[in-house]
Formats: C-alpha cells, sequence, structure tokens
C-alpha cells in the first residue's frame, strides 16, 4: 500500500476548508485518472466549484522549497484555455509547507511573470504589490494549515 503524498493530503484538507467556507455550494473533485498516459489522462485542474454565480477551476499544489516553480504546474496549458472566460476563474492554490503558508494565484498572473522570465513563485514574491498573489488567512495545526478561501471570491468583486 503506497503513502499518501503530503500534497495529496492537501488536496483533501483544502476541500474541507473550502467547505467551510462555502457551506450549500458546489465542489467537485476531479478524481485523478490511473490510465498511465501522461497527455491523455489529466484533468485540467483538482477541483470545479460554483460561488457566487462564478465557476473555479483550482488546481492545489505543495511545495517544502521556498519556490513553486512553474514546470511543476503540468496543468497550466488547460487551465490557461479557460482564461479570458467570462465567469471562469482558473486559480492554482500553493502550499509552502515548510513556512506555513497558502497563497492563490490567478493562472493569468502565472502567464504575466511567465511571459517575464520568471521560472517559479517565490515565498518573498507575497511581501511585494507588485505580483498579484493572494496570501489565505490560515493557521496551522499540528501538520496542516486551516485557511479561510473565503477571500478568494472577493478578490473578484474588488475588479
Amino acid at each position: 500500500m503506497s503513502k499518501t503524498t503530503l500534497g495529496k493530503q492537501f488536496e483533501d484538507r483544502f476541500a474541507k476548508n473550502w467547505r467551510s467556507c462555502f457551506p450549500n455550494t458546489f465542489l467537485f473533485r476531479l478524481k485523478d485518472q490511473m490510465s498511465g498516459y501522461k497527455v491523455t489522462s489529466q484533468n485540467p485542474c483538482d477541483y470545479l466549484a460554483y460561488v457566487n454565480k462564478q465557476l473555479w477551476m483550482l488546481e492545489c499544489k505543495e511545495t517544502k522549497e521556498n519556490t513553486f516553480n512553474f514546470a511543476k504546474l503540468t496543468q497550466y496549458e488547460d487551465m490557461l484555455s479557460y482564461s479570458g472566460l467570462e465567469g471562469v476563474n482558473p486559480y492554482v492554490i500553493i502550499w509552502f509547507s515548510s513556512h506555513d503558508k497558502v497563497i492563490a494565484v490567478r493562472i493569468e498572473e502565472i502567464k504575466r511573470l511567465k511571459d517575464l522570465d520568471f521560472k517559479s513563485i517565490n515565498i518573498k514574491m507575497l511581501q511585494d504589490t507588485s505580483y498579484n498573489i493572494v496570501a489565505i488567512p490560515s493557521v496551522k495545526k499540528r501538520t496542516f494549515m486551516d485557511s479561510d478561501y473565503t477571500v478568494i471570491p472577493s478578490i473578484m468583486e474588488d475588479k
């Protein structure tokens, strides 16, 4: 029996936190496909959510490092193809587990950073307002964070 990775456990914790932040709303887990074919078995994101008449495409990632390398975001092209559609909000949720920080980054911001030749998001970027990176209010429990994702839809109201 294989051990569940920290990243997979984070995905489960994310769902629990999201549901507590948005009770009685839609959250659907796109199950990982195990066909063995990387290209054909890839989902565009981990979760689909519907909150405040908006569709949220949510991809969860975990890193123990100071940076999250864009090469680890294999869903980038799929998620980017949905950006710009009215009412669709593709986001990457990143848990910097060594720093006890959770952030949300819109896929368009990742594209902007890539266009500027960035290869990753550094945890220090949270301190710089020139980056559109949102710190998710979180409280550390034993291992995982309990996070308040209600800040994400409020970002859309500010646009």
